[in-house]
C-alpha cells in the first residue's frame, strides 16, 4: 500500500459515517502521513501511519486530550481505552489489530456512551 492509497483508504472508510464532517492531511511524506478526521472544531479523529515500520497510531481526542486511542508500535497492539486513556491497555482486547474502519466504529461508541454525539 501507498501513502496515497492509505489517504484514500481513510477518507473512503470516514465518508460511511455521518458525524464525519472532513479529513485534513496535516502532513505527508513517501513513508508516512499524518492526517485529522474531523468530527467538529473541538472533537477529531488523528491518525498516524508510518508504512515503512508498520508504526500506527489513531486518537479520538477532545478538548485538546486523548480520550480514546489504539497504536501499534515495535511492541505490538495496545490500545486506550475511554476510562483510562493514558495506560496502555495489553489485555487481548487491547492487542487486537485494527484497520481504520474498525477504530471509526469503535469511537462512534464512545462517543456515544460519552454522549458526545
Amino acid at each position: 500500500m501507498t501513502v496515497g492509497e492509505f489517504i484514500d483508504h481513510v477518507r473512503a472508510d470516514a465518508a460511511r459515517l455521518p458525524f464525519i464532517t472532513g479529513v485534513l492531511v496535516a502532513d505527508q511524506t513517501d513513508y508516512a502521513a499524518k492526517l485529522i478526521v474531523t468530527i467538529r472544531s473541538d472533537l477529531f479523529i488523528q491518525v498516524y501511519a508510518n508504512l515503512d515500520t508498520g508504526t500506527r497510531g489513531c486518537s479520538l481526542v477532545c478538548g485538546g486530550q486523548r480520550i480514546y486511542g489504539r497504536d501499534h508500535d515495535a511492541q505490538g497492539w495496545h490500545r486506550h481505552a475511554s476510562d483510562n486513556p493514558l495506560v496502555h491497555d495489553i489485555s487481548p482486547e487491547g492487542q487486537r489489530a485494527v484497520e481504520i474502519g474498525d477504530f471509526l466504529r469503535e469511537v462512534q461508541d464512545v462517543l456515544e456512551e460519552e454522549c458526545l454525539l
